[in-house]
């Protein structure tokens, strides 16, 4: 553990903290939530082109995290984590002396269950985890088990992990249908979302936790008890320029309870589907 954040309401506010793997090669952000029983979530910052090199603890139990982004040294990506009740928000600036770069780096947030004993895969086999994720397409709250998934182009049809296939990418509604290529690593559902939220639900099914966005380029459910639910820059009219925004839900397990927060949250991406 680097850092853990000084939480002033430990009763009601997830406490944050920045730990990194022994290696060093992965810098992940803990969240553990009071409000359910031994849940500890950690979002790896960032499964993208990036350098971590710094962390410090702000006030209300914030943390900030600082990255060089690969091949340009002008520019830094810091962000801003905040504990919300049942809730965690992520915010990234850039940070340059020149003029921003059209293609700036968009961060790849990899947000993982594995600490969550009634979230996490283990002890069962991995599919099993995959039931009881979910999105939301046009038919509403739908577990993956129920969406059309696709195999794993990278690997034989009669792989393990092609029956049924472990991983998956999902596209919004308004998106062509698409195909990965052959050397990828999941394929694109024929099942598109209606609303840019993807998450899962507890072996007990009393508690959700989700991670959701306005504007993801693509949802995914992926390797390490992890899901992925990317933001594009959005730009904004201050002086941070563009921002990059994520939040992460944990709660009791009320589908209709979590869409009321999405539209609050985001109010850009409350008229979808």
């Amino acid at each position: 553990m680097l850092l853990e954040a000084t939480n002033p309401d430990p009763l009601s506010l997830p406490t944050l903290g920045v730990w990194q793997t022994e290696d060093g090669s992965m810098t992940h952000v803990s969240a553990t939530f009071p409000n359910l029983p031994d849940f500890t979530c950690d979002s790896w910052c960032y499964e993208s082109e990036t350098d971590f090199f710094d962390a410090r603890a702000l006030d209300g139990g914030r943390i900030e995290l600082r990255h060089a982004v690969r091949g340009r040294p002008d520019v830094t990506l810091v962000t801003t984590v905040t504990p919300e009740p049942e809730c965690v928000e992520f915010v990234a600036h850039p940070v340059t002396d020149g003029a921003l770069p059209d293609d700036l780096l968009t961060p790849n947030l990899c947000w993982q269950l594995r600490r969550a004993p009634s979230f996490a895969s283990r002890p069962d086999p991995y599919p099993e985890f995959v039931k009881r994720c979910f999105i939301f397409t046009k038919d509403g709250f739908t577990r993956l088990r129920n969406t059309t998934r696709r195999g794993i182009p990278v690997r034989p049809e009669d792989h393990e992990y092609n029956n049924p296939p472990w991983v998956q990418m999902y596209l919004p509604m308004w998106d062509a249908p698409r195909r990965a290529g052959a050397d990828a690593w999941a394929d694109y559902s024929a099942d598109h979302y209606a609303r840019p939220v993807i998450g899962a639900v507890s072996r007990d099914e009393e508690h959700l936790t989700a991670i959701a966005c306005a504007h993801p380029v693509a949802l995914c459910q992926a390797w390490h008890d992890c899901m992925h639910n990317n933001p594009r820059w959005e730009d904004v009219d201050n002086d941070r320029g563009r921002v990059w925004r994520l939040r992460i839900y944990a709660m009791g397990n009320d589908p209709a309870e979590l869409l009321r927060r999405l539209t609050r949250d985001f109010p850009d991406a409350s008229g979808i589907g």
